[in-house]
């Protein structure tokens, strides 16, 4: 595997990390256990549905050929859902039937309780009725045989509602990627658990990295904070490595002589894909793998860390489920003012959104510094700016990523 030495671009980043993702694993899941997945095979139908001829409505089933306005019939039985009657229907009878229930032989039509004179042993019909009225027929929604349901088919409600018409109790779906996340640091207190000592902070990063894996589909857990002990660190790693999918640090994968695991996740048998993008916010990003298993190292700082998953682990773990909308919605927008870019590569802005007459309106949420945590609870989108350019001119078009979709609505 090349090791890179220096800093790559962006795009080139983005592409070696799909490149290198594992292909989707499957799995039969429950019906319910399902929703939110991706079906992995087509699924057909295995019989007619519905299965036979049913009525749409409560009332009578009876013969289209006697149903004239003012004509009397006799009940001559009742057909339920469920319940299919035993008699055919002579010429002036009916049999009582209600909603799904199996039209029975003789009968080709069904009128509404409410176009008769109502329930009892005779009626009368008040309505002529024709050929066909309020009749499902078989086979009318699907046809044994058909392909139902696609692979890639995202399942939702009505997905699980149409496999459980055909009496599917289990749904072949690409899995969820196991994901455990770590921070390192010896600074780091878990929130809740007690009060801060001089020089520490409060453990966000791996909060919000579990809520961004499970909010793209992923099972996620916490393993916990890795402290800055080597030895602590590589145990740490070797159980996160052993029963996850996808593992993802933050801090830890700059230069500084702390930051150890970058040298550890080498010892631990990580090849490394990638170290270090041309990208701000989150230049010191580590991308690695080992057998079946993918390690994402985020910076630590908590904005870089959010923005790497957004842009990098994000799509990951939708290709691992078989999702083709695996990225976040792009658009173009436009400022009002010139912007600067002197980083010397892209900068990912964050930005909130207006629609105007001229298209998608972008404006920075202020001060970008890598440890706002408040600026990103305002973003809409992060506004690519660069990679080298010295910045963008008001009005000119430029790429963004939209972070909240319903803002496109």
């Amino acid at each position: 595997m090349q090791l890179f030495e220096k800093l790559i671009d962006y795009p080139d980043a983005e592409r070696l990390v799909l490149e290198n993702v594992p292909r989707p694993r499957e799995e039969n899941l429950p019906l319910v256990d399902a929703r939110g997945l991706v079906l992995a095979r087509d699924l057909s139908a295995r019989f007619d549905s519905p299965p036979f001829d049913n009525s749409a409505v409560d009332g009578y089933a009876v013969r289209s050929a006697d149903a004239e306005a003012g004509r009397t019939f006799a009940v001559v039985d009742e057909a339920p859902a469920g319940r299919p009657s035993k008699k055919s229907v002579g010429e002036g009878e009916a049999i009582k039937i209600f909603t799904g229930g199996v039209i029975p032989t003789g009968a080709d039509a069904v009128v509404m309780v409410e176009n008769t004179s109502g329930w009892g042993e005779t009626f009368d019909l008040k309505k002529f009725a024709s050929p066909g009225q309020n009749i499902r027929d078989r086979g009318g929604d699907v046809r044994e045989g058909d392909v139902i349901l696609r692979s890639g088919t995202e399942i939702g409600a009505p997905e699980i509602a149409l496999a459980a018409t055909q009496g599917y109790g289990e749904l072949p779906v690409y899995r969820r990627p196991k994901v455990v996340v770590l921070s390192t640091g010896t600074e780091l207190v878990t929130p809740g658990e007690r009060d801060l000592s001089p020089g520490e902070i409060y453990d966000s990063n791996s909060f919000a990295t579990m809520s961004q894996a499970r909010e793209a589909g992923a099972e996620a857990r916490r393993l916990h904070a890795a402290s800055d002990d080597a030895d602590v660190l590589r145990d740490a790693l070797r159980e996160a490595l052993e029963t996850a999918d996808v593992v993802v640090t933050s801090g830890g994968v700059s230069v500084g002589e702390k930051d150890l695991v970058k040298s550890t996740l080498l010892e631990l048998g990580v090849d490394q894909v990638f170290w270090g993008v041309k990208f701000k916010p989150g230049k010191p990003l580590f991308f690695g793998k080992r057998d079946d298993v993918r390690f994402f190292g985020l910076p630590g700082n908590p904005v870089s860390a959010m923005v790497c998953f957004e842009l990098f682990v994000r799509p990951a773990l939708m290709r691992m489920m078989g999702r083709e909308d695996r990225r976040r919605p792009h658009i173009s927008v436009y400022f009002d003012e010139d912007v600067s870019n002197s980083f010397g590569r892209m900068h990912a802005m964050r930005v909130t959104l207006e629609r105007t007459e001229r298209g998608w309106r972008a404006e920075s949420v202020g001060a970008q510094g890598s440890g706002l945590v408040s600026s990103l609870t305002k973003a809409d989108a992060l506004a690519l700016i660069g990679p080298e350019s010295e910045g963008i001119r008001a009005g000119e078009s430029v790429e963004a990523i939209v972070l909240r979709d319903e803002i496109l609505l």
